[in-house]
């Protein structure tokens, strides 16, 4: 259950989030532990972050580098994946907060799937309107 200190600052906590979340059950996150990748659910998402729901609990500040990945769509999909940098902001009882940290140089729809290229903002945008849309 936590210190009492731990309870009372989550009372206390500010919410700074500057988009507004959408909940999705169509998106899971892959990110490498040193285990074999698993799919962790994506509870909600905005252009600005997402929570992600993991047994993990990274100190804020933690930079994870992961792919999400929506649950429909082919494997000629174009936008079914992406690789993506974001920053730990909070832990929660059953995931950790996090904000994206995009790239800010923009890329052609080509260059989006690099090996190793995390999402610019205009390519983050475009997954999820596809991940509301569906």
């Amino acid at each position: 259950m936590g210190t009492i200190w731990e309870r009372v600052s989550l009372f206390f906590q500010e919410d700074n989030r500057k988009a507004t979340r959408q909940k999705t059950t169509r998106l899971v996150a892959y990110y490498w532990d040193g285990a074999t990748p698993q799919p962790h659910p994506i509870r909600d998402i905005s252009e600005t972050g997402a929570y992600l729901m993991t047994e993990q609990r990274w100190r804020p500040g933690t930079i994870v580098t992961m792919t999400l990945q929506r649950d429909t769509g082919t494997e000629q999909d174009l936008l079914r994946s992406i690789a993506v940098q974001a920053k730990v902001v909070r832990q929660g009882p059953d995931g950790v907060g996090l904000r994206f940290v995009l790239s800010s140089t923009p890329r052609s729809k080509d260059d989006a799937l690099s090996a190793g290229r995390t999402a610019d903002r205009r390519t983050l945008l475009d997954f999820i309107e596809v991940v509301d849309a569906g």
